[in-house]
């Protein structure tokens, strides 16, 4: 449903994890909510193993999550 680069948030002055609903699911609405829902829930998780959302945008045609960026290895390794 998407992809996820390194970026930096240019304020914050940090590294940080960019989520971005790929194009053509960014005009449904259904979808833009189930991808807001997870970033509130995922916000509402206070654990040492989950990551913190930043901030949520939605513009014209475009949906990303801003998320702390984590280091460490792949789920393959």
């Amino acid at each position: 449903m998407g992809e996820v680069y390194v970026g930096r948030h240019t304020r914050l002055g940090r590294e940080v994890a960019i989520k971005v609903l790929r194009a053509e699911f960014a005009t449904m609405p259904d979808i833009v909510q189930r991808f807001f829902q997870e970033a509130r829930v995922v916000n509402e998780l206070k654990h040492p193993n989950t990551v913190e959302i930043l901030d949520f945008v939605e513009e014209p045609g475009r949906v990303y999550l801003v998320m702390q960026l984590l280091e460490g290895r792949t789920l393959s390794e």
